[in-house]
């Protein structure tokens, strides 16, 4: 008679123990989870969209000015003399409508900023309003040099520096009947009370505020629909188009791109006369000798498409270093994407960020995918430039340049598996360039302007460097398939 007590007694206290372990198990099960859950929150709220440049430190300097960056004044004034500044003026033309967008990118990389600017051009344009453009700006707070790396830089550069056309105040054809863009200064001048639209009310309008088309399309809208002369987004409202909301989305700018392509901002975008006379006295960079182009300088312009044609047998790489080297690993950490119209369908080597396998968290595998594709190695790169110069559009290809940030020993080593891999004509750099004092500043845009014209291009796709190229091959009609991605 004891036994079955004595049982019942034992299965009793070792379900109870049991059910005491389970439910220990469970606790310490959900803990765990939430915590790795929190933990992915926290760090991705933390982290910086890195696709971003750092806001450098403005610095007062008192060294020789013969060792300071240029500050382009030439190129100030002569924006400020442009035909459409009517300085007796005190107020708006009865026709006048200008807008302005007070919150445009500051502290960014060449590629961001330019990316902004056109689509913000583009903006004034279907709006039917002109355009008010500033600077490409690193500081806007009174200073002349900022500090970038331990390096000087100026804190902004006029952006017919960089670039000309109806995003600069040239004028557009007069089938266009839209009045020239003007500085923020002749802006200032005629219209020291402005009236400010907010973003948020803007947006509240917006229902995929990732679809650069709506965007443009309820800003559009909000801009026609007041009669103000002297019109801006607000200071505090930022961008209107940025890298969290735009650029950075996936398939954000495809909706887009069927009219931006034939938008005048960029069928008659150009390069400034400085960028070009760089490209003209590098020509032995690109060209056989025999088949070296017309100098671009002192060349009547007529438009993108027109200007700017294929260098035959050119292919254009484009090879990050440096500071790339965590900018890829904060990318990965942050899951992002290719930026801006590198994420365009029917592009060739499409990338779709992994998702990761618990609560995001990416795998080794993925991580690896991220650094091929971001900081391929010098093995990696010679193999994808034998594989694409294969192609149907990679015939003819004898010459090659490495648009890189990259130190001079690196250079080398590229160059000399690059020549293990395959037979080339000339092999050369970003490093070979030669550049004045003026042209050092902005290299980055005789880049991209290389780049736009090579047969090929093979860009990285998390560069908005990259995507300003794409941007222009794509918009002149150049095959979708002589653009690839690492």
């Amino acid at each position: 008679m004891l036994l079955p007590t004595h049982y019942a007694k034992h299965e009793l206290t070792s379900r109870y123990t049991c059910s005491i372990s389970r439910i220990q198990w469970l606790c310490f099960t959900a803990l765990l989870t939430c915590s790795l859950y929190a933990y992915n929150l926290l760090r991705r709220s933390n982290a910086l969209i890195t696709a971003e440049t750092p806001q450098p430190e403005s610095t007062l300097y008192t060294l020789d000015p013969h060792t300071l960056p240029p500050t382009y004044h030439a190129y100030h004034q002569a924006e400020l003399q442009l035909p459409q500044h009517d300085w007796s003026r005190r107020r708006p033309a009865p026709h006048q409508k200008f807008f302005f967008v007070a919150g445009h990118v500051r502290g960014l990389g060449w590629g961001n900023a330019l990316q902004e600017h056109l689509l913000n051009a583009h903006l004034a344009y279907v709006s039917n309003r002109t355009f008010v453009f500033s600077n490409y700006t690193w500081n806007d707070d009174g200073s002349t040099y900022s500090d970038y790396n331990g390096k000087l830089i100026p804190s902004q550069i006029p952006y017919t520096v960089l670039i000309r056309g109806p995003a600069v105040g040239d004028p557009l054809p007069l089938a266009f009947h839209i009045p020239p863009a003007v500085s923020k200064e002749y802006f200032d001048h005629v219209c020291p009370r402005k009236f400010e639209l907010d973003q948020h009310e803007v947006n509240a309008h917006i229902t995929h505020p990732s679809s650069a088309l709506e965007v443009t399309e309820k800003w559009s809208a909000a801009l026609q629909a007041t009669s103000e002369a002297c019109l801006q987004s607000s200071m505090a409202s930022q961008q209107i188009y940025s890298h969290y909301r735009i650029f950075g989305i996936r398939g954000a700018l495809a909706d887009l791109w069927p009219t931006l392509s034939v938008s005048p901002v960029l069928t008659y975008f150009g390069w400034s006369s400085l960028i070009e006379r760089a490209l003209d006295v590098n020509q032995r960079l690109f060209y056989y000798p025999s088949l070296a182009g017309a100098n671009l300088t002192g060349t009547p312009y007529t438009s993108n498409a027109e200007r700017y044609t294929p260098i035959p047998g050119l292919m254009a790489i484009h090879v990050r270093r440096g500071d790339y080297l965590k900018h890829c690993v904060d990318l990965t950490d942050q899951g992002e994407d290719f930026v801006s119209i590198n994420t365009l369908p029917g592009l060739a080597d499409p990338f779709v960020a992994p998702r990761g396998f618990f609560f995001n968290e990416l795998t080794r595998a993925d991580r690896d995918l991220y650094r091929r594709r971001c900081f391929p190695s010098v093995a990696e790169i010679a193999q994808k430039v034998e594989e694409v110069r294969a192609t149907i559009e990679g015939r003819g290809i004898r010459r090659i340049y490495i648009m890189t940030n990259g130190k001079p020993d690196f250079i080398s080593e590229l160059k000399e598996a690059l020549l293990t891999a395959g037979t080339w004509d000339a092999i050369h750099s970003s490093r070979d360039m030669i550049l004045d004092k003026e042209e050092k500043y902005v290299a980055q845009a005789v880049d991209m302007l290389v780049a736009q014209r090579a047969q090929v291009f093979i860009g990285n796709g998390f560069s908005t460097l990259t995507s300003g190229a794409v941007m222009m091959r794509l918009a002149n009609g150049f095959p979708v398939n002589s653009t690839r991605f690492w």
